[in-house]
This record gives structure tokens, C-alpha cells and sequence, in this order.
């Protein structure tokens, strides 16, 4: 049965060079933008990116990283 697991470090390193969605620890604040690259304590680099609060948009911040106790949730952008 161990086969059919995915870890959750193994789906975020398959978003890299996609666009996504990461919610931080921060008052419902989303940051959007494509997913550069991650570590095996799920830091995150991502280009291109534009600050969400709540369901308005904020800032353009351009480059980014963020520290994986930081996130709350990754997302694919659809």
C-alpha cells in the first residue's frame, strides 16, 4: 500500500513552473504567481507575484519567498 501514497513534497515539486496559489498564515493574505522552486521543508521561490487580501487585489511584489511554516495551503492555479 505504500506505493499509492504521494507526498506532499513530491506534489508541490511538480508544480514548479506552474502558476499557483499559496495562502499564508497571515489574515486570509494569498500571494499568486509561478512557483520557481521549493525545498524539502517546503520553502518556496516564486516570480511574478501578486498579493491577494481576501478577494481584492493588493501589491505586485515581483519576486518572493516564503518559509514552509509560513503556508497554509499551495494551490495549482486553474
Amino acid at each position: 500500500m505504500v506505493n499509492g501514497i504521494v507526498l506532499p513534497v513530491k506534489k508541490v515539486f511538480s508544480l514548479v513552473d506552474s502558476k499557483v496559489t499559496v495562502e499564508i498564515k497571515d489574515d486570509g493574505r494569498k500571494l499568486q504567481g509561478r512557483l520557481v522552486a521549493v525545498d524539502e521543508h517546503l520553502n518556496i521561490h516564486i516570480d511574478e507575484t501578486i498579493e491577494y487580501i481576501g478577494d481584492r487585489r493588493g501589491r505586485t511584489l515581483g519576486t518572493v519567498v516564503i518559509r514552509g511554516n509560513n503556508i497554509l495551503t499551495i494551490s495549482p492555479l486553474i
